[in-house]
């Protein structure tokens, strides 16, 4: 009790003003006074969600800019969109406008003024994609409400929100440049989503608004109440789904609002035409707005329903395509170049698609649930200066980017253009003129190796086209028997197996015994610049169940001792999926995929077995555009991983592990 009373004074200590504005809210009997109403609405449940809203506002404010400076803004923000609406209004009505007459009518402000303005304000310290995100968000509501309400209130939370903008961006310090700007299909998809969040908002409000008198209150209207709520809430799903480049989005969305516009257009215009109760009476004054206004109501859902079908094909995702020939032999090319990657040979593997940039630069990577991860970092002299570039590629066809494994330069790139970067591994790098098995920490290579010279193995470096029969026989067996033992579908992407093991240019480290009885077998990608091999990465390891205890560590210093001697500076052993990095903790995604993959396929113990070599850890990062993502991109990348995965053999493994 005392550690929670703590934290809450705490809490109160960091978020004074919004303490204030609770404590005033509550003394006032914000439930009962006319001037908290919100926009009007029936009930006094809505005044109270807007003080809350306000009072949450204010805390989120004075989180990123202090209480001195989160009241300036809410203040200042504030005055200037009531004092600005106001005099539009009144201009407005001086000229026998009858909208502006109907406005101010009623109160100037309401509780949500002053939370769009701070909304609004905070994003300038977001990250871009965040920030963009956001402000569509707060602005696709504020355009909402004040097509259903019209009051003088409306007026002036659109004008609040843009002088809290213009506030939250002065001073705000360094912020994250370089920002990726969203390409015209991005733009479309957020407008058509749009679209189907201001007809839902008028459908789902109509009932609860009396005193509405916007373009869209009479459409709202239209709609029977009983019915209202479920069709509100089938375009906010079909908006969500368009956001995220969900065709389905298209039906969902799309078909509710065709039935609305056809109701509205029937109810408001049709209708009342045939009865005579819609009549042309004049031209000008009032009566040629009132009647413009009937006729825009009811077809305010019909010219949603004509946006959204000429956007339509902005929201559909192009399929990845398969790489043709003359890509493969690019791509060998560019590999031969700059592939000095530790995941560049990667990106030969099949189930890969191809992209290549204007200056002869490859990205591999896979597309899963609208998620493209790519395959390591760009294969590129300079691998930073092309991530924009594919960023975009990937933009223009509905897929979210998702960098992957990438090393620290790429990652620093897209972090400066404002991206999240979370650590999903590390790379063990083996300096081949350092190593040694002396030490300690060296006890079981110096074990391992010795045992191995009583036994008589014999480390056989080779390819898998260049095994006998007997032996190519024993290493499928192997990967076989491996792939047979685990609970969950064997692992793909960036974890090879039999058919990438079988690539000529991939060398094979053998722990043979003198009757030719193969004891463990350990795959080698090669790392290649300006047309020579400057590297080796470790891809598969298996052991037989009769293996000698440390034949893969033995096969292993072995390679590092044979790269010495070839002159070959560094030996990757690969990445480490879901390693810590020094000094850090897993992110929120990586904790998420330890819990799902963890217990079937025992990355821990991967990471302490590469230990023993002493290796030099390098981070691997995952970028991707915003925070709001995690959650989609972890099940994407399961799955991305793991193509097969059903949630049956998920949960079996968990509880086998338990």
């Amino acid at each position: 009790m005392r550690h929670i009373l703590v934290r809450i004074l705490r809490a109160a200590a960091r978020h004074p003003l919004a303490l204030i504005v609770a404590g005033g809210a509550a003394g006032a009997g914000l439930a009962h006074l006319a001037w908290a109403g919100e926009v009007e609405f029936d009930g006094a449940v809505f005044s109270i969600l807007s003080w809350l809203l306000l009072i949450a506002a204010i805390a989120v404010a004075e989180r990123t800019f202090g209480s001195w400076r989160t009241a300036m803004i809410g203040s200042l923000a504030t005055v200037v969109g009531v004092v600005v609406a106001w005099a539009l209004l009144s201009a407005g009505a001086a000229l026998g406008e009858p909208l502006s007459q109907e406005a101010l009518r009623y109160q100037g402000w309401t509780p949500s003024v002053t939370s769009a303005a701070l909304l609004v304000a905070v994003t300038g310290r977001l990250r871009p994609a965040s920030r963009r995100s956001v402000r569509w968000a707060v602005g696709t509501a504020v355009v909402a409400i004040l097509l259903i309400s019209g009051h003088a209130s409306d007026v002036a939370r659109g004008i609040a929100a843009l002088a809290g903008m213009a506030a939250g961006a002065v001073g705000r310090g360094a912020l994250p440049g370089g920002s990726l700007r969203p390409s015209g299909r991005t733009q479309w998809r957020n407008v058509l989503a749009s679209t189907l969040a201001v007809v839902a908002c008028a459908v789902a409000t109509a009932s609860v608004t009396p005193n509405a008198t916007g373009v869209l209150a009479w459409a709202g209207a239209a709609i029977d109440p009983g019915l209202a709520p479920a069709t509100a809430l089938l375009l906010v799903i079909g908006a969500a789904l368009i956001v995220s480049g969900r065709s389905i989005g298209l039906l969902i969305g799309g078909g509710t609002l065709i039935a609305v516009a056809a109701v509205v257009a029937t109810d408001l215009v049709i209708v009342p035409m045939i009865s005579g109760e819609l009549v042309w009476t004049g031209s000008a004054g009032a009566d040629i707005e009132w009647q413009l206004l009937a006729i825009v109501s009811g077809a305010a859902p019909a010219l949603a329903a004509v946006v959204l079908i000429i956007g339509a094909r902005t929201v559909l995702r192009r399929p990845a395509a398969e790489p043709s020939g003359l890509d493969r032999e690019h791509l060998v090319h560019v590999l031969g170049e700059h592939g000095d990657g530790a995941f560049a040979h990667m990106a030969t593997w099949q189930g890969n698609s191809l992209w290549f940039g204007p200056d002869g630069s490859a990205v591999a990577y896979r597309v899963r649930d609208g998620v493209a991860f790519t395959v390591g970092d760009p294969i590129a002299e300079r691998p930073a200066e092309i991530v924009h570039a594919f960023a975009g590629f990937c933009d223009e066809r509905g897929w979210t980017a998702a960098f992957y494994s990438v090393h620290d330069e790429t990652a620093t790139a897209l972090d400066r253009a404002g991206w999240v970067r979370t650590p999903v591994g590390t790379e063990a790098v083996v300096s081949t003129a350092d190593f040694s098995l002396s030490g300690k920490r060296r006890q079981d290579l110096r074990t391992a190796v010795n045992r191995a010279g009583r036994e008589g193995l014999s480390a056989v470096w080779t390819t898998y086209e260049d095994l006998t029969r007997e032996t190519r026989a024993q290493v499928d067996a192997l990967c076989a028997a491996w792939a047979s033992e685990k609970r969950l579908p064997e692992m793909g992407f960036t974890l090879g197996g039999l058919p990438e093991m079988a690539d000529p240019a991939v060398r094979l480290m053998l722990a043979v015994a003198p009757d030719g009885h193969v004891h463990a077998v350990t795959s080698w990608l090669p790392r290649r610049r300006g047309g020579r091999v400057v590297g080796w990465t470790l891809d598969v390891m298996r052991r037989s169940h009769a293996a000698m205890p440390g034949a893969i560590e033995f096969a292993i210093v072995c390679v590092i001792r044979r790269m010495a001697e070839e002159g070959i500076a560094t030996v990757s052993l690969s990445g480490t999926p879901l390693a810590a990095h020094g000094g850090t903790t897993p992110g929120a995604l990586s904790r998420r995929l330890m819990r799902w993959v963890e217990p079937a396929y025992g990355f821990a113990s991967l990471e302490r077995f590469k230990a023993k070599f002493g290796g030099s850890p390098e981070p691997l990062w995952m970028c991707y555009p915003q925070p709001i993502q995690a959650g989609r991109i972890a099940r994407a990348l399961v799955r991305v991983y793991v193509p097969d995965l059903r949630m049956r053999a998920v949960v079996g493994a968990l509880r086998g592990s338990s």
